[in-house]
């Protein structure tokens, strides 16, 4: 079985004044909206760059190569939990289950298996696309994967979720202040030049992810 998947892909050049600025809006609030300002005046949109299939072994290699947690059968996980909200295993005639809570909460997919796909498809993504190799997984740091090609270093972080492509779009939108931040920072640092790369994924179904790529460069 494969996956499809369709990408879209959006680039922001910083300028000298945005990225001083990014480097400390990390800890002052008021330069944290100045900057978000400044972004909403830019209007970068994302533009649809293709679409294509994946195959699930090759996906498993991904995410057993990039995922920060030890996910077990993160594919076979999903593919359960599309089967159980669509409602498959709800049998007719007895009502919903109630529990008595304070708040309101929903059911959710298994975090760790999300977690670990979006960061496998952020993998493959950057080793398609941006021909690049793993330098690093860090564990329980920023950002997610650290890698080479092409003469930079890529900064590569990963969000997915089951939820919609709205949903997606707007944890991306939320994270570019800290990546932004951070690869101003850390340019003074490194050789080459750094580029930052946020990856969102998708999960609609089984078989169909939609992934935001997000660069941002300086």
């Amino acid at each position: 079985m494969t996956i499809q998947i369709t990408l879209e892909h959006r680039l922001l050049q910083l300028s000298q004044e945005e990225q001083s600025i990014a480097k400390i809006a990390a800890t002052r609030h008021a330069s944290r909206l100045r900057f978000k300002a400044l972004l909403a005046n830019r209007r970068f949109a994302y533009t649809p760059v293709g679409s294509f299939q994946l195959r699930r072994d090759t996906l498993r290699r991904m995410v057993s190569k990039y995922s920060e947690q030890l996910v077990y059968r993160p594919l076979e996980e999903m593919q359960y939990w599309f089967t159980y909200s669509s409602g498959a295993f709800l049998e007719p005639g007895y009502p919903p289950l109630f529990y008595s809570r304070t708040e309101q909460r929903r059911m959710t997919a298994n975090k760790s298996a999300v977690a670990g796909i979006g960061e496998g498809i952020a993998g493959f993504l950057a080793q398609r696309y941006y021909q690049c190799r793993k330098l690093a997984r860090p564990n329980h740091d920023y950002p997610d994967i650290v890698m080479q090609g092409n003469g930079n270093t890529y900064l590569i972080e990963a969000k997915a979720t089951t939820d919609s492509t709205l949903g997606i779009k707007q944890v991306l939108e939320d994270e570019l202040v800290r990546m932004a931040g951070y690869i101003s920072a850390c340019a003074e640092l490194d050789t080459r030049p750094v580029v930052g790369i946020l990856v969102g994924t998708a999960l609609m179904s089984e078989t169909d992810y939609r992934c935001y790529i997000t660069e941002v460069a300086l």
